[in-house]
């Protein structure tokens, strides 16, 4: 063996909790067993600590431009901080500009990444200028291992909306390509009627984000959407659920027969539409805007009933001085919040420790789902010989709390400064690579890969 993982509480398939041992060779997980007879090139004592398979962040944007700025992680920065908070594989997102090819925006955004990510990733390929016009592209991206993609029912203004009757178009292009279509859910007209009046009545302040950016937007998109796929028999990814109503459009469709899935992000889940009223309320400005205390319960419970079925960060982190460019007011505050770091220690410590979740749901929401949805099931998502050997070692016992100045990524704040955390990442290895020791970022060379993600039509045929 390359190395031995002894004794740790191991968090396997299924939820299951066992002490063992974990072996790895060649970057893969070659054994299991309660204790491991073979000898290796280099052990850890995770004694008292549990093992997780590698967490996946199915939602990140690294160094995408929003207004007049760009988000301040680009790919090394932001996968430094992916392999501090135990997450091992990142999926982004391209950035089509205008008259520019999906094959073109791909490759542009592959350029990026490529020789700079420290975890493992994949890319969502954005369909966000005259989708109609790149339809026979999407078959040969499936081939090539990218597999999801993504458009937007808002920000007409901005070039990026797609109308229904094209939304139809590509949606039944995905299903016959084998992919899966990802929707940001924001009904554009309701957004920009409200937002309209809100600006003429010269209100700025950071709340009318919120009250521009309704929970009615989201369901009603939501209910559009869902109709579509329903009529299609197409499956359908609704990303960054954050209200009740939302959630409630979501699972009205799902029990009408329509195959959707839902991803919520932790912002949704801890903080609420009170942040905006600080005096720094216009940093948390992120699209959609955080909600009310009632939808974030909401949220927990549907989490933990099993309703909602992925959880990612949506990181686009901004600094300060690039919030505060905006004059604090709300349609010119560049929107995105800082999380990749924080996605399963705050997971683990609230919905763990707290009692909310249970270890088999976080490992589902964090790990397998994700892994299954986007064609990487094959390698990633479990303890289990033959997968990748993406490992977490975290630490229960440890207590801390979040500083945004101590980061991993360049954002100089964070929206859960001094937020408590019941443990502590000792180890991350992304295929038997350490890039976190004993809780420091080790990682002084680059070994991400590109992980081709298989279609639904490979999956289904094994």
């Amino acid at each position: 063996m390359d190395l031995i993982i002894r004794q740790g509480d191991l968090v396997l398939p299924g939820g299951k909790v066992q002490r063992g041992d974990v072996g790895i060779r060649d970057g893969v997980i070659a054994a299991i067993a309660p204790q491991l007879s073979e000898s290796a090139r280099r052990e850890i004592d995770a004694t008292g600590q549990l093992v997780f398979p590698g967490f996946i962040d199915p939602h990140t944007h690294m160094g995408i431009p929003i207004l007049d700025t760009f988000s301040i992680d680009d790919f090394e920065s932001g996968s430094r901080a992916a392999a501090a908070g135990g997450v091992t594989t990142i999926l982004d997102f391209t950035v089509q500009r205008p008259g520019q090819s999906l094959e073109e925006a791909l490759d542009e955004r592959l350029a990026l990444a490529r020789g700079r990510c420290h975890v493992d990733f994949n890319i969502h390929v954005n369909i966000t200028d005259r989708p109609e016009r790149w339809l026979s592209q999407i078959e040969a991206l499936c081939r090539r291992g990218f597999t999801s993609f993504k458009v937007f029912s808002t920000y007409r203004q901005a070039g990026m909306m797609i109308r229904w009757p094209q939304f139809r178009q590509v949606l039944a292009a995905i299903r016959d390509a084998g992919g899966l279509l990802m929707l940001h859910a924001e009904d554009n007209d309701l957004i920009e009627r409200d937002t309209e009046a809100h600006l003429k009545a010269g209100r700025l302040d950071p709340i009318y984000h919120a009250r521009s950016r309704t929970p009615e937007a989201e369901a009603r998109a939501i209910q559009r959407a869902a109709e579509i796929a329903g009529e299609l028999e197409a499956e359908l990814y609704i990303v960054h659920l954050s209200s009740a109503a939302g959630l409630e459009a979501g699972l009205r469709a799902r029990r009408q027969g329509v195959r959707i899935y839902l991803e919520t992000c932790p912002q949704y889940l801890l903080l609420d539409e009170s942040r905006y009223l600080q005096a720094n309320g216009h940093w948390y400005i992120t699209t959609p805007p955080l909600r009310s205390p009632a939808d974030r319960e909401a949220l927990w419970a549907a989490l933990a009933r099993g309703d909602i079925d992925t959880v990612g960060t949506d990181h686009c982190p901004f600094t300060r001085a690039q919030k505060e460019a905006g004059g604090r007011q709300f349609h010119r505050t560049p929107n995105g919040l800082p999380g990749v770091e924080w996605l399963f220690p705050l997971l683990y410590t609230y919905g763990v420790a707290e009692g909310k979740l249970s270890l088999q749901r976080l490992v589902s929401v964090l790990a397998e789902n994700s892994a299954g949805l986007f064609g990487l099931d094959h390698r990633k998502g479990r303890l289990a010989p033959g997968m990748d050997a993406d490992l977490v070692i975290w630490d229960p016992s440890a207590r801390g709390h979040i500083d945004g100045a101590r980061q991993h990524g360049r954002a100089d704040w964070s929206p859960y400064q001094d937020f408590p955390l019941a443990g502590r990442v000792r180890w991350t290895l992304v295929r038997g690579h350490t890039l976190v020791a004993d809780g420091h970022f080790v990682g002084q060379e680059v070994h991400g890969s590109l992980i081709p993600a298989r279609s639904r039509t490979q999956t289904a045929s094994g």
